[in-house]
Formats: structure tokens, C-alpha cells, sequence
């Protein structure tokens, strides 16, 4: 089983192309790593922090939610924004598990992908991620467009130089020197961040965690410097969530690191049968500087 983008993969130690020899992959400077049984590549960087990854209830309540279809609309916008004429392949800091790569995989059936996480249970179902329109790999329950890999992104990536068509960033912090230096000059970097309104009807009722007012500006600060914004798309609908909807919802983000479980069932069976909630995002395509 070859593993799925190696050419767009770098050692972690040394920067060097991999190479792969049944299970292991390996660079020219003698460094190692054997893929793990359920399918993902260990390529962590020396001083990586793997003790930030989302625990396996989260990973579990995510898998639920995404795969319910209220998100998809945010998916599909994510997908059609990260198409360009750029070559090389797809890759995704942080993907938990998987969805949101695979439908910008879906979008362009002619690359491949790489998810990274620091997650081992994000990384399990991201192996086994199915992308619309292709066939499930049969050994491993890999899949032959989308590579898992072990990775933080706080560190270099163990990604080459160049090599990324497009960049997505979902939900979640972005290390802006890395993403410059994988991306391809011509390609894309996709944002997905929430609105202040994001969630609201949840956020009063639940005391979950709410989107800082400033967030946008710290984005745009944060980014400025290496890229350009290209085009901003706005996304806002209502979701109709029942309890148990809600409690997944809540259980796959950063809010279940802080609330108490006994509180929060209490306090999701004090609402009414069906809630209905404001899902409110933009999607922000940004370019590198030159």
C-alpha cells in the first residue's frame, strides 16, 4: 500500500523527500516511521506538543454531527473556495476527521490530500475518510486520494516546499509562516471562521464558549503580513437540533473542555424538544504576497 501525496511529504527531522518501503517510510538521511495499523503516517517534528489533540469522546461527537449533513452547506463553501489552477496537493493543519478535506477532495477529483493532527483519534476516522465519487480503498480502509499524518502544526509540517495547491483552515488557529511556506505560489488558502452570531441561541442557554468580537481583526492581522485576502463569503442559515444533536454539538468543540457533563445535560433537557440555532461563518479565500 502506497501511501496516498508521499511526493508532497518531507521528512520531519531533516526537510528530505520520503520514500516508502512496504509499511515504513524513510528518508536519505537513514530517519524512519512506520505507519501506523490504522492507516495514518507518525510524522511529528522533534519538541511537538501531541498532548492538545481532541480526546476521543470529541472525536466521536464530531464524527456524529458532521456526518448528520447541518454542516454540509459550510463544507461545500470550503470545497468550491479551495479550487485552483495551481498544481500539488490539498492539505488541512488540524482536520479532526476528516469531512472538510475530503469534500474539497470531492471538488477536485484530480489531487490528493493530507490531514494533519495531533489527534490519534482524529486520525483513525481521517484515514478511513470516504470521499464522494471514489471507490474506499479495500486494505486498510485507507483511502487512495487522502493521507493521514501525524503532525503539529506549531511545528514545521513535514510538508515540501510549494507543494500545497491549497491550504484549509477550519475552525481552528493557524501558524501563518508554515502555511506560506508549503502553499504553491498561485495556490489558495481557505478560512473558515465563525461569526460573533455563530451558535448564539446555544451560547446564551449553555454558557458555551462565544466568539470574540475582535477575532476577525486578529485573523486579518495575523495573516496580512504573508497573504491577501481574495474573496469573503458569508454563510448564515438555521439548524433544527434535538437534544441529542445538541449534546454532540457541544462535545465535539473546545466548549466540552469546559463545561461539567452533569450541568450540561441539565441544562440541554431544560430546552425545548427541537432548538432551533443560527449556524453563521465566513469563508475567506486568501492568495501569498509576492
Amino acid at each position: 500500500m502506497t501511501l496516498p501525496a508521499l511526493d508532497a511529504l518531507a521528512c520531519p527531522n531533516c526537510a528530505q523527500p520520503l520514500a516508502q518501503a512496504d509499511r515504513r517510510l524513510s528518508c536519505p538521511e537513514g530517519h524512519s516511521f512506520d505507519l501506523a495499523k490504522q492507516g495514518y503516517a507518525p510524522l511529528l517534528a522533534p519538541g511537538s506538543n501531541t498532548t492538545t489533540g481532541d480526546t476521543a469522546e470529541q472525536i466521536a461527537n464530531r464524527e456524529d454531527f458532521l456526518d448528520s449533513g447541518v454542516y454540509d452547506r459550510l463544507m461545500a463553501a470550503v470545497a468550491s473556495a479551495s479550487v485552483t489552477d495551481a498544481p500539488g496537493v490539498v492539505i488541512e493543519p488540524g482536520c479532526g476527521t476528516g469531512h472538510y478535506l475530503a469534500a474539497a477532495l470531492a471538488a477536485d477529483p484530480s489531487r490528493d490530500g493530507i490531514g494533519l493532527d495531533t489527534s490519534k483519534y482524529a486520525l483513525r476516522r481521517c484515514a478511513k475518510r470516504v470521499i464522494a465519487g471514489d471507490e474506499p480503498r479495500r486494505d486498510a480502509g485507507t483511502q487512495g486520494r487522502l493521507a493521514a499524518v501525524l503532525a503539529d502544526a506549531w511545528q514545521r509540517l513535514p510538508i515540501r516546499d510549494g507543494a500545497a495547491a491549497a491550504v484549509l483552515n477550519v475552525f481552528a488557529p493557524r501558524n501563518a509562516d508554515e502555511i506560506a511556506r508549503v502553499l504553491h505560489p498561485r495556490g489558495a488558502l481557505v478560512v473558515l471562521t465563525p461569526r460573533q452570531d455563530h451558535l448564539r441561541e446555544l451560547v446564551d442557554a449553555l454558557d458555551m464558549l462565544s466568539v470574540d468580537p475582535a477575532k476577525p481583526q486578529r485573523t486579518a492581522d495575523q495573516l496580512g503580513t504573508l497573504f491577501e485576502a481574495e474573496r469573503t463569503d458569508e454563510i448564515t442559515y438555521a439548524i433544527g437540533l434535538g437534544h441529542n444533536e445538541v449534546l454532540r454539538l457541544v462535545g465535539m468543540g473546545p466548549s466540552a473542555r469546559h463545561l461539567d457533563a452533569a450541568g450540561l445535560a441539565a441544562a440541554v433537557a431544560a430546552l425545548p424538544e427541537k432548538v432551533e440555532v443560527t449556524v453563521s461563518a465566513e469563508v475567506t479565500r486568501w492568495r501569498r504576497k509576492h
